[in-house]
This record gives C-alpha cells, structure tokens and sequence, in this order.
C-alpha cells in the first residue's frame, strides 16, 4: 500500500487517547490522517502483549483500519540475532494483518562487520515480507557513512528518515537538505520524512516550526510525511498537534512545480540588506545591535578573503556543511575557505541579500559574482557550531 498524506507513529499506542479505539479513530479523522505507525516490536521482543499473550493493540488497529486508515507497523532492530528480529518482524506483520511494516535502525549498525546483520537482516525479511518495507533511520546521511544504508534499502520501497531538528527551529532546512543526502544514497528510495513532535530537555517544536515542515514537504512535492510521536504530541504539545490537523494534505498550492533548488521559503521575512563592509557600525552601536554586528562582522570577514580570519567566528569543534562536503573543526573549515576563495574570481565579493534570525540560528542568503547560496549558522557562546551551505 503506497502512503499518501499525514500519519502519526506511535511508541505506546495504550498511551494514546488511553488506547481507547474509539477515541483514537476520532482523534486521527479530526487530525486529517491517512496512516499510524505503531510500534509492534522491539529487538526481539513483541510490543503490545498483554500477560496472557493478547495484543491489546488489536481492537484499535481494527478500527483505524475500518475507518480508512492505514496501519503500518515499525521495529527497533540492533542486530545481535538478525534472523530473530526478521522472524518476529514477519510474525507480527502477519498476525495484525498490517500495510506496512518500517524498520527502525540506527547507532548499533554504525559498528564495524554490521553490514553483515543488516544483510541477513533484510535478506529473510525480504524472503517473506508480504507489504512494502520502509527504512526510519538518520535524517543525514553523510554524517553517517559507516550506516549500512545500501544494504537496509536495497530491499525497501521507501525511506523515512527521522528530520528531527532537535534543539533548532529550522525544520525547512533541515527537510531540504536530508531529501538532498537521501537522494544520492545508493538504492535511493522514495523519500516520506518524518517530523519532530516531542519535547527533549527544555525543547520542544512550535507550531511555526510543523507549518514549516508541511509547506516545506509540499513544495518537495512528496506524496506523505510522518511525525514522531503521537502518544507525546496529543497529550503535551496541543498547539503542534492543532497546527498539523489544521493542514490540508495534500493542500492547494501548486508546491509539484517547485524542484528543491528553488524552493520558496514561506514566511520568509522580507529581505534585510546589509550595508557594504566599508560602512560597518561604530564598535559603540554594534554593541547596542549584536545581531547586525556579529552579521556584518562575517560579511567583511568573508569579503577580506581570509580564511584565518574568517575561522575565528568558528568554534574549534564546529561542523559545516558546505555543498556536498562535510568538515569538521576551525582548521577543517578554515582550509575549505581557502581553497573556495581560489575558484573565485579576483574582487568577486560577497553581498548578503535577505537574513532571519531567530534566537542562536542565522538564515543567510547570499551572493559572490556569479554564485547565489544560503548559509544557515548555528551559534553557541557567540561562536559558529554549525554551518549548513547550500549553492546554487
């Protein structure tokens, strides 16, 4: 069964609306969801047996089921007995006549010779899965290359990877630039993201953050998403849980004519322009705007074609992004600055067409002759943590 619209995993469904079937139907129709994802089992343990060995999870899936929806089913795997874990995946697909069934996989398989159990794994799934298997793993794969991702998607018809931007606020980005990784994965599936809906530490998503995310998701044109997970977003997030029943899926707006790389950013704010670095504030009004200074600071670091200059805005273990490149520490990036300045022209400089701040994240547009980019820098302590650039 190919998804189709917005759906909702779940860890414990008995902690969603009290596992009372009929308020958990009603819940996702108000919420205008085509699918749930419910977590059937862990490792090799069955998820949602009670002591007498009923799966107290049957009479809810049976009525979402009823009423239109689809029911998928996931799994965390960790490899100590691949074939177990497959075996139960089939078991429980089989036992609750389930659409789908998501593999949920992540840091145990980064261990060097888990290419093997992710081979044997997918191989006796693969030998008796009946529904369409999906892979839930990292939203970057390029920060991960020793995950086994050929090996999981070779035998997958989709991939759902976790976008969570955690601590952040920049869910757009974040989307655009896991589609942009997944794509180039080898065995490349099609992509149906899921989003963060749960609170960790003092964070939590807003409601800006899930309208973000939905724009973003339809003017990638993908045909369903995902959020993790219902059981918290319900009961402690109203406000994200609201913002997601309020968005019509799939909605009006002609998001298919948009390709990733002019995609519109809605609720962008209207572009601030940054004077030239010869017309940089007094140090007296910097102090009274630090945002401005700090922005036009790195405008003029950039235009003095310094790379060592330019790295003392970076704090020592900071990670950019840069393209398809990934660099790790000052001396990383300041390198990479070097060797970006000598394809530029001589007196290309930069300009920063449009910003937006918001708290320690810094959304840069901007241009250098003939190149057009968005850097988006993530601070702590008044020093870059992450640098996320695109060019386009």
């Amino acid at each position: 069964m190919t998804l189709q619209g917005k759906g909702f995993f779940t860890s414990n469904l008995s902690n969603c609306e009290g596992g009372e079937p009929i308020s958990i139907v009603s819940a996702a129709q108000a919420a205008g969801l085509s699918h749930v994802i419910v977590k059937v089992a862990d490792g090799v343990k069955s998820i949602g047996l009670d002591g007498s060995g009923f799966d107290v999870t049957t009479p809810a899936i049976q009525a979402l089921r009823n009423a239109g929806m689809a029911v998928w089913g996931w799994q965390s795997i960790y490899g100590n007995d691949p074939s177990a874990e497959a075996a139960l995946a089939l078991a429980r697909t089989r036992a609750l006549a389930l659409d789908g069934y998501v593999i949920a996989a992540g840091a145990e398989f980064e261990q060097p010779g888990m290419s093997g159990a992710a081979r044997q794994f997918m191989a006796v799934l693969h030998a008796g899965m009946k529904v369409p298997i999906a892979l839930s793993s990292y939203r970057f794969p390029n920060f991960h290359p020793g995950f086994p991702w050929s090996d999981f998607l070779l035998f997958c018809s989709i991939h759902m990877p976790q976008v969570y931007w955690e601590q952040a606020h920049d869910a757009a980005e974040q989307l655009i630039e896991s589609r942009r990784q997944c794509a180039a994965l080898p065995n490349a599936r099609p992509f149906i993201p899921t989003g963060a809906t749960y609170r960790a530490s003092t964070w939590s998503p807003t409601d800006q953050d899930i309208t973000d995310f939905l724009d973003t998701a339809e003017a990638l044109a993908l045909p369903a998403l995902n959020f993790f997970c219902w059981d918290t977003c319900h009961a402690n997030l109203a406000p994200v849980w609201k913002a997601i029943a309020g968005f019509a899926w799939p909605a009006s707006a002609p998001g298919a004519a948009h390709a990733p790389d002019t995609l519109p950013d809605p609720g962008r704010p209207a572009a601030e322009a940054l004077p030239a670095p010869d017309t940089l504030p007094a140090p007296e009004a910097a102090a009274a705007t630090p945002t401005k200074a700090f922005l036009r600071q790195f405008l003029a670091a950039l235009n003095s074609r310094q790379p060592a200059q330019i790295s003392t805005f970076y704090d020592q273990a900071a990670t950019q992004v840069w393209a398809d490149q990934i660099r790790h520490g000052a001396l990383s990036i300041q390198a990479g600055f070097a060797a970006f300045f000598a394809t530029l022209p001589a007196g290309t400089g930069f300009i920063i067409t449009s910003t937006k701040v918001e708290d320690d994240m810094y959304t840069l547009a901007w241009k250098a002759g003939s190149l057009t980019g968005e850097t988006i820098l993530t601070l702590k302590n008044g020093k870059i943590i992450l640098d996320y650039t695109f060019i386009a």
